[in-house]
């Protein structure tokens, strides 16, 4: 799935991580935004990442200014949770994210 950002977004975007077609319940979890560009490298987002409405498990990144440049795109991303006993899993579970970032 990929979806289009302009460089320079900064509103917030949001995802619901779903576990078996349902919900994932992300009550007293820990999320992280991980990816690479097209490269390969690690990306760093500057921006706040953090879960919008745990029961529902919608996550968000507010990505800073610099976050979302063109010249890195196309990013392919994951979610990182992590439990309260240390245990992380990743979303989706198949095909990452794909985001493309297009000029101004």
């Amino acid at each position: 799935m990929s979806d289009y950002f302009r460089e320079g977004w900064t509103e917030r975007i949001r995802y619901a991580l779903t576990a078996d077609d349902a919900p994932l319940n992300l009550t007293g979890m820990s999320v992280a935004l991980e990816g690479k560009d097209k490269k390969g490298h690690i990306l760093i987002f500057t921006g706040t990442i953090g879960i919008d409405d745990a029961t529902t498990g919608i996550v968000y990144l507010d990505p800073s200014a610099t976050d979302l440049a063109s010249r890195f795109s196309p990013f392919t991303l994951r979610w990182k949770v992590t439990d309260t006993n240390g245990k992380v899993a990743y979303f989706p579970r198949a095909e990452p994210l794909v985001w493309i970032i297009q000029n101004p």
